[in-house]
């Protein structure tokens, strides 16, 4: 998912490209770069001896990368201290002197930038449009009327005085004030020391915003007798604002009395104990160098905020510990060995990410506000606990494709409440969503990912999901159009891709995606009704997958829109036209992710030809700044395509770009992912093509086998067992497979199935210059 501030600059650049080169023709000039990729790996620098990651596995990640990032290679990646796929991201939002534009700022804080203009206590991770960024807090030196907005009281800072690391974040700014953050579930801590001779002061602010979020209303109430504020704001960025934002509750208690303290609102400050308004917040005066707030947040009431507040208040060191603890033993899963602490780095530092976000949504006694803006109450277990966490801001669109399936092998439990989650929006709001934000529809992006996400669950064996319940919910979107004035639109163009097997260019924007997303996503529906023994719905849901037939255009050789009496209008291969979503027709001639084998047959000799065109051509300007017109690894779409060779039996082209992705466009450095990490979606891609197997086919029970950029890998798996990966000859150097084993057993195919991984045991990839 990609900011609309860019989308113009895209279509200019890709308006300049090469646009109707012949399809078939793989050019002599672009054929030379395949050889130009081998030397680059053949002839680097001897690989260094393989050293294991000792644990603490925390230590080897580092929260900073993709944090930076320029255009569309901007990371949007949110620093802050969090527990595995909980609520509150505390960390600063940071800006330029001349402002912060939201394409750059959509997680609050950006690298690059200079200034701290305050500590919100939530954001998102890796979006590609601003949301969040609500309530902050900032310690300064007295208080102004000039403080009472965020270019007031903005301060400098440096990175050599702040430290980022698992459940910490920690920086001194140049005013001499040093911030440190942690959090649990659902509270941030912050801890505040002032510099002698200062004004200890403490500004919450609720008309802190972030570039393209709006705050529609804000209040707040102060009890100093204990040392409480609470309130209330509601706002949201191009999302929330869909169904008129989003509501966060908040209880913020200190540990130490007031010296004075005040409110503010429209630039003016004034005594006082309660103030609303769009622009209103609150100042805190202590005569101690020494402050501490924790902050509860809460989607459903104040009375959910305080109750969180109460179960997990804590000391700062503790709840940091705590924190440290969830993150290891999620870690500790998988122990690799790699050929450079850089490498393991890369890795733990993806697999951290991919456990960020989707967020925790209900409170602690489970109760939640669900997508019909009601209070409910998740079920109760045996103990009176919640029977599973119910979480929101699930970016499907991108997160189906390789969160979703490592979520099913190497962590079901948090699948399952994933799929609960889902499901259970489908009973309260009526429609199970393509992408919740917070307690909303927004209709975002396109397709259903949701259905590949369930189904995947599903064929995979996750566990204590009632998948004939989930099935029928999907069905709702996915056999027709929802009615006018619902609050989510369903699958667009469903009427036309039901009644004549394509949604027409005249019906929908991103027409041709629609029916590629909606092909693919009967494929994984046709999945579901299979594991549930519905052989009629199964066959049904099969016939639809194959729809994708209906946008080849013979004469252009190429997946294309289609018009609804049938034509194919005159369109560029290279540009991104209105009916792909971001992406052209050189990137989405790959995606039929669930039937390569049908498309290798449209496409005859030509398929690998063309396949290898398309990342050729790609190596020739691998910059992040605009998307690239051939392999584009900053976006969805086409990420699959270097495993589609060894899926069809070719495997030495995915050996080749699967490892030239991974070095070409991960590194070490807040620069080092090449866009939006969208959730986790390209940190868990690393996380596949490191360990040398991926899952080309979402809901399907086999994988691809790649080049493994770990020499070693152990797997603790659900099952007790543990999966091994041993390719101890490989590197740069050495990066082809003269063999790949199971159990010693030599595999007759480029691909190993999901009951084998599931189960454990070793897959040995003797490896070779």
């Amino acid at each position: 998912m990609r900011t609309t501030i860019f989308f113009g600059l895209a279509l200019a650049l890709a308006a300049c490209g090469d646009d109707d080169a012949p399809a078939t023709d793989a050019g002599s000039d672009a054929s030379d770069d395949a050889s130009v990729v081998d030397a680059g790996m053949d002839a680097g620098p001897e690989p260094g001896p393989s050293r294991p990651a000792t644990a603490p596995y925390v230590q080897w990640v580092d929260p900073l990368i993709g944090t930076g990032g320029l255009g569309f290679g901007v990371g949007s990646v949110s620093p802050a201290p969090q527990t595995p796929f909980g609520l509150v991201r505390p960390a600063p939002d940071t800006t330029q002197h001349d402002g912060a534009p939201g394409f750059s700022h959509c997680a609050g804080y950006y690298y690059p930038d200079p200034l701290i203009m305050g500590f919100s206590q939530i954001r998102a991770h890796g979006m590609g449009i601003p949301e969040y960024g609500l309530i902050a807090l900032m310690p300064t030196d007295g208080m102004t009327n000039t403080k009472t907005h965020q270019d007031g009281y903005r301060q400098a800072y440096a990175h050599e005085n702040e430290t980022v690391e698992v459940g910490l974040y920690d920086v001194t700014m140049d005013d001499g004030i040093r911030a440190e953050i942690t959090a649990s579930d659902h509270v941030a801590f912050h801890r505040y020391t002032f510099p002698t001779e200062t004004d200890p002061t403490v500004i919450l602010d609720l008309g802190h915003r972030l570039d393209q979020v709006q705050i529609l209303e804000a209040e707040l109430t102060i009890d100093p007798d204990a040392q409480e504020v609470w309130g209330s704001v509601l706002g949201g960025g191009g999302y929330a604002r869909r169904r008129g934002g989003v509501r966060l509750y908040f209880v913020a208690r200190f540990d130490s009395p007031f010296a004075s303290h005040g409110v503010f609102v429209d630039g003016a400050t004034r005594e006082g104990d309660h103030v609303e308004g769009t622009t209103s917040g609150a100042y805190f005066r202590f005569d101690d160098t020494h402050v501490e707030v924790a902050v509860a947040l809460s989607f459903t009431d104040l009375d959910g905020a305080r109750a969180n507040l109460e179960a997990q208040l804590a000391p700062f060191d503790d709840v940091r510990a705590s924190t440290v603890e969830a993150w290891e033993s999620h870690l500790s899963r998988v122990r690799i060995s790699a050929r450079s602490d850089e490498e393991l780095r890369v890795f733990y530092s993806a697999l951290y990410r991919s456990l960020l976000m989707p967020t925790l949504a209900m409170d602690v006694d489970g109760r939640y506000r669900g997508l019909d803006h009601e209070v409910h109450q998740v079920p109760l277990d045996g103990e009176g606990s919640p029977a599973f966490r119910y979480s929101t801001d699930h970016s499907l669109w991108d997160t189906y494709r390789t969160q979703v399936p490592l979520l099913s092998w190497l962590f079901p439990e948090l699948q399952r409440d994933m799929v609960l989650s889902l499901v259970q929006m489908g009973h309260d709001g009526g429609y199970v969503p393509r992408w919740p934000l917070g307690t909303n529809y927004t209709g975002g992006m396109v397709g259903d990912g949701a259905a590949l996400q369930v189904a995947d669950a599903a064929v995979k064996g996750v566990q204590g999901i009632d998948y004939a319940d989930a099935l029928e919910r999907l069905r709702v979107t996915a056999d027709g159009p929802t009615p006018p004035g619902a609050p989510f639109g369903g699958r667009a163009g469903i009427t036309g891709y039901l009644s004549r097997g394509w949604v027409g260019i005249e019906e929908a924007g991103a027409s041709a995606s629609w029916t590629l997303e909606m092909a693919y996503a009967d494929f994984a529906l046709a999945r579901l009704a299979e594991h549930l023994g519905e052989d009629a719905l199964r066959d049904s849901y099969d016939e639809r997958a194959g729809y994708w037939r209906n946008l080849w255009d013979a004469d252009r050789g190429f997946l294309l829109g289609r018009n609804v009496d049938g034509s194919f209008p005159e369109s560029s291969t290279n540009r991104w036209e209105d009916f792909y979503a971001e992406g052209n027709a050189w990137q989405y001639l790959f995606f039929v992710p669930h039937d390569l084998e049908g498309l290798a047959d449209v496409l005859g000799d030509d398929f690998f030809p063309r396949l290898d065109r398309f990342f050729q051509e790609s190596t020739r300007n691998t910059s992040t700044v605009f998307p690239n017109q051939w392999y584009w690894h900053g976006n969805e779409p086409d990420i699959h395509a270097p495993f589609i060779y060894a899926a069809l039996d070719e495997p030495e082209g995915t050996w080749r770009w699967g490892r030239w992705v991974s070095r070409t466009y991960y590194d070490d450095t807040p620069d080092g992912l090449p866009g939006n990490d969208d959730a986790g979606t390209l940190s868990a891609w690393y996380v596949f093509a490191a360990l040398g197997v991926y899952p080309v086919t979402v809901a399907a029970d086999w994988y691809a086998l790649g080049s493994p950029l770990v020499t070693y890998a152990e797997v603790d798996l659900p099952s007790g067992g543990t999966f091994v990966v041993d390719a101890r000859d490989g590197s740069d150097r050495a990066w082809r497979v003269r063999e790949a084993r199971w159990n010693d057993a030599p595999l007759s195919r480029s691909r190993i199935g999901h009951a084998e991984l599931a189960a454990g045991g070793t897959l040995t990839f003797d490896m070779e210059e």
